[in-house]
């Protein structure tokens, strides 16, 4: 129980620290640059590894699935109150991810080349500054926030490039791993990297690998669960109403009053 103990302890005192360090502001101004775009930094295969060694240039089949994100120049952890402050004032979402189809195409590869074809998703984005904070360290913070884009087609926002890699990397990518099904539900996937299972790109159960280590975690849990209960039960006996912080103290009292 000790070590169980110890274990959410640690737990809770992250998720404390990031309480007390939230901090929120009430109010963006948009300053400078609104709506523009630039290029996101990930850069996406879309098709399978090519080896153009012919005399003619190659004609690759493009397309699939790629997942970006939104970003934002804030250190904070969980940014959402930010994103909400400044799509009210640009009109526009930002969703805490996108999953957007590729147009199912054709790109030249210049013969003598080798590489794959890259999907570089667009951004849209504002500048502008924080103001009304809890930390009044963030009032008049400028802020760029970016987010990735779609079309009324479901098409994602973004351009095609050929990537040049080593005639090794380009044989090793045995299919388009954009064009696969976990491609296509948001999944982040290397299947097609030499995979051990099928070179068709369509995954297989073996290629999953959810629920790891779920069984070592599973007394920190009920632990954890246990020491909530008791201390909503000690904020109700009281009538308290806490803040983040306090409340993330009251919890590590009740703990250490569980394990003693």
């Amino acid at each position: 129980m000790k070590s169980t103990f110890a274990s959410s302890v640690l737990s809770l005192l992250a998720i404390c620290q990031q309480a007390k360090a939230a901090a929120t502001c009430s109010n963006f101004t948009i300053v400078g640059q609104n709506n523009y775009t630039k290029p996101s930094s990930m850069t996406f295969a879309v098709s399978e590894g090519v080896v153009c060694n012919g005399t003619s240039d190659c004609s690759v089949p493009v397309g699939g699935f790629v997942t970006d994100r939104r970003t934002i120049n804030l250190t904070d952890a969980s940014p959402d109150w930010a994103f909400q402050l400044i799509s009210n004032a640009t009109g526009f979402p930002f969703n805490t991810t996108l999953v957007g189809a590729v147009e199912n195409t054709t790109y030249t590869m210049k013969s003598g080349s080798s590489g794959y074809i890259g999907f570089t998703p667009t951004y849209r984005c504002t500048q502008g500054m924080l103001s009304d904070c809890d930390n009044k360290d963030l009032d008049d913070t400028p802020v760029e926030a970016c987010t990735p884009f779609g079309s009324t087609d479901d098409l994602i926002n973004g351009t095609l490039a050929a990537i040049a890699t080593s005639t090794e990397t380009a044989l090793a990518l045995v299919c388009n791993p954009a064009n696969t099904s976990l491609a296509s539900s948001g999944n982040g996937t290397t299947f097609c990297i030499n995979p051990t299972n099928s070179s068709s790109g369509n995954t297989t159960a073996s290629d999953l690998t959810a629920g790891a280590g779920m069984s070592s975690s599973v007394g920190t849990v009920l632990f954890s669960v246990a020491l909530l209960v008791a201390v909503f039960e000690t904020w109700d006996h009281f009538g308290m109403r806490l803040g983040a912080w306090e409340f993330c103290i009251l919890i590590l009292y009740q703990g250490e009053r569980m394990n003693a």
